[in-house]
């Protein structure tokens, strides 16, 4: 019969759950204040340098992109127009309209009208983010600017670098 140390049964280790739980929770916790759900994201369009700016607004949530760029006008990152037409628009009375930006700008509105008829969204927003190039003459840039106003699109924002100080 053996005594002593060798005899004894040992003591099972009890796994508690407890803290760990608590530690988890606080992880949680922090994870979901520090996420940020802001909506799409402006992606630049390529050889685009976007202007410089002190601004320290965060973008809004983008429902539509425009990209102007030395070379083509973009809507989503599809090719519309060359920048070289809208340059040789003519102002007509003071109203020039880049047709084929127009006409998409107009379906795009019709989308969203139809997206706050099914309770998709609360209200049309007649949103755009413009992204420009710091280079394009403000001659494109008011052409631009009236055609999106004319098409419903009267909330425009434009996509700026933020300034490092």
């Amino acid at each position: 019969m053996a005594h002593g140390r060798f005899n004894k049964k040992k003591d099972e280790a009890q796994f508690n759950i407890t803290s760990l739980l608590d530690v988890l929770t606080i992880l949680l916790v922090f994870l979901l204040q520090n996420y940020s759900a802001e909506g799409g994201l402006v992606t630049n369009a390529d050889n685009l340098v976007l202007p410089n700016s002190e601004s320290k607004r965060r973008p809004e949530e983008v429902t539509l992109q425009l990209a102007v760029t030395n070379d083509m006008i973009l809507l989503d990152n599809q090719s519309l127009v060359p920048t070289e037409d809208v340059r040789e628009i003519p102002p007509d009375d003071h109203a020039p309209i880049i047709q084929e930006l127009f006409d998409r700008l107009e379906v795009a509105l019709a989308e969203e009208e139809d997206l706050v008829r099914r309770g998709a969204l609360n209200q049309v927003l007649g949103q755009i983010v413009i992204q420009v190039d710091k280079n394009i003459e403000f001659d494109v840039l008011f052409k631009i600017m009236h055609t999106c106003g004319s098409a419903g699109y009267n909330r425009m924002n434009f996509a700026v670098m933020e300034r490092e100080s």
